[in-house]
């Protein structure tokens, strides 16, 4: 079953969406107004991937400053355009290819192997499975599909901001001052 727009917008507008960038709030809005206007006339579409584009473009920048405002990378790192989220989640990159980017292994000492692996397959699903065509593969997704997902990205959003959240409103406080 999907999600309700009225559930998502509640999961977006609890208390750990204050953290989100004001960009990564206006996709995350962007996202919930086109499931809720798509919900009003189902089946107009053989895909639904436009609706998680957005969320999914917020989850990048969320990933980007989560990360910077933990210390795990630069400011020149965080403001370059180098720098790989599916990279450096990857809980598979190969020992020897490990570098000061990848970062799985940190965030799981920060939040836990449990959230960072949810993390990981939110990107994977969400973003990786959503704007990649794959050959003789289906990347079509329907309507309640696309609300699961959106589900999804808001539900791994929320566990990371959880996870560190004093951590987090202390690095903000002291970037902002």
């Amino acid at each position: 079953m999907s999600p309700s727009s009225q559930f998502l917008l509640e999961l977006s507008n609890a208390s750990w969406s204050s953290y989100l960038l004001p960009e990564v709030q206006t996709q995350v809005a962007t996202a919930l107004k086109l499931y809720e206007r798509e919900c009003k006339e189902p089946n107009k579409f053989l895909d639904y991937s436009f609706v998680v584009f957005p969320m999914s473009k917020g989850y990048e920048g969320f990933l980007k400053q989560y990360f910077f405002d933990l210390g795990l990378i630069t400011t020149q790192t965080y403001e370059g355009e180098r720098f790989r989220i599916g990279r450096a989640l990857n809980p598979d990159v190969h020992e020897n290819q490990r570098d000061e980017w990848w970062l799985f292994d940190d965030v799981a000492r920060l939040c836990g192997q449990r959230t960072t692996r949810m993390l990981w397959d939110t990107w994977l699903i969400c973003r990786n499975q959503t704007f990649h065509f794959f050959p003789k593969k289906t990347s079509q997704i329907d309507l309640p599909t696309a609300g699961k997902r959106l589900e999804m990205l808001a539900t791994a959003m929320k566990a990371a901001v959880a996870c560190q959240w004093d951590e987090l409103r202390l690095q903000r406080r002291e970037k902002s001052a």
